[in-house]
């Protein structure tokens, strides 16, 4: 009998379920800064073995997304597929494109299809956006960028400015008071400054005021700068140039501390820079100016995560839950609330009484009465680059408006 018990008993040791073997999967990310969203969105990454024990993610902390990409290529030409990459919003003609087409990217439509907590989470801009020929799927994001501008609500007040500008000729009338009113009270401070971002997104509010379809050129890299929108818009740029600074070399950090120390007045850039905007100063988001109530705004989902697609099935799958992980709704709460970014979650909502000046800026930009996308998501790169910097060049009279084309010819 006790022989028989203990047959019995080994019996059922060999009936239980081996421990789920773990698997390593790596990402890298350009949230390697010791700014507080670069510290929180690493937070975030690293709990996630905390909900998935048996998978190791191992971070690799670039401190851009430009270093990010410049790692990726690298590591793609000697043949290294990366499991998990975060391109923050660009490298959409290079590293994703490169994967897309050699097929080193993991289709994400099947998972999403399979799972409907999954397809839940995902938004519509996302699929709309990104879906490519055959129903296929290569990137998502766990944010939505939403751009119109930020301005400085008492130093609009002072310089008696009532109401916000609906055509860009109000705009550069509201930057002329603004300098007016900057010289009598003897201020060092401009209304704004034009950095390549800021001519982008002003190049495109403008233009999509003039002709939408000149965009469409834009986005399959024909542009004609002789061409009458073009010169329009260079004509607007002008007389805002003689209102503002041109800076070389200048980053969002740099136009974001000009704008925190009250020496510019208005700051074009997403909703999300609304966690580094000093809480001291009085300030209000706008949309660009617009034929249409409610103005013009950019609500985008950018290149994000991108899997690689390595033929080891365990490493995808669990590639893919990070990605399950990232999008879910408390991630995405998270995220807002740590970080300031917009989750692209469609779930997720932002409560005024939580944060009031963020909730106003998603209000306005949501509302406006024309969206489009930001130009991350119309321009090349280097064709962005070159039309910022020549901009900047032909305003200040360094080159002429042959040279203009000809540099973006030359890209």
């Amino acid at each position: 009998m006790r022989a028989l018990l203990c047959l019995l008993l080994l019996l059922l040791m060999g009936c239980e379920s081996k421990p789920e073997e773990s698997v390593e999967i790596t990402l890298i990310h350009g949230w390697g800064n010791t700014e507080a969203d670069h510290v929180a969105m690493r937070q975030i990454y690293q709990d996630f073995e905390k909900e998935h024990p048996q998978i190791k993610l191992n971070l690799v902390s670039m401190p851009s997304s430009e270093d990010v990409i410049t790692k990726v290529e690298d590591m793609l030409t000697v043949g290294e597929i990366p499991d998990i990459v975060f391109t923050g919003g660009i490298g959409r003609e290079t590293i994703y494109d490169f994967m897309v087409e050699n097929e080193y990217a993991v289709d994400l439509m099947p998972y999403i299809e399979a799972d409907e907590s999954f397809r839940k989470d995902v938004s519509e801009s996302i699929l709309s956006y990104w879906t490519e020929e055959g129903n296929r799927l290569y990137t998502v994001s766990d944010v939505l960028l939403m751009s119109g501008y930020w301005y400085n609500t008492e130093i609009f007040e002072k310089a008696g400015i009532e109401e916000l500008p609906t055509n860009w000729e109000e705009f550069i009338q509201v930057c002329q008071k603004l300098s007016q009113w900057a010289h009598h009270q003897e201020a060092e401070m401009v209304p704004i400054i034009l950095d390549t971002d800021h001519i982008l997104y002003l190049t495109d509010a403008m233009l999509a005021a003039i002709d939408p379809q000149v965009l469409e050129g834009i986005g399959e890299n024909r542009i004609n700068i002789y061409s009458e929108e073009f010169q329009q818009v260079l004509d607007q740029l002008e007389e805002i140039y003689h209102y503002s600074d041109i800076m070389d070399n200048y980053t969002y950090r740099d136009t974001l501390r000009s704008f925190n120390n009250r020496e510019t007045a208005i700051y074009i850039n997403g909703v999300w820079a609304n966690s580094m905007i000093d809480d001291k100063l009085r300030v209000s988001y706008a949309a660009f100016p617009y034929t249409e109530s409610g103005g013009l705004s950019n609500i985008s989902s950018c290149v994000g995560y991108i899997l690689g697609k390595s033929g080891d099935r365990r490493k995808e799958e669990a590639s893919v839950e990070f990605i399950k992980y990232m999008l879910s709704e408390p991630v995405a709460s998270r995220i807002l609330m740590e970080t300031g970014q917009i989750p692209s979650n469609p779930r997720v909502e932002i409560r005024q009484e939580e944060n009031e000046r963020l909730s106003q800026a998603v209000r306005c930009v949501k509302q406006a009465g024309y969206i489009m996308e930001t130009p991350a998501n119309i321009w090349d790169s280097s064709l962005k680059t070159a039309y910022g910097e020549s901009t900047k060049m032909y305003l200040e009279e360094r080159i002429t408006l042959s040279e203009f084309s000809r540099r973006l010819k030359e890209r």
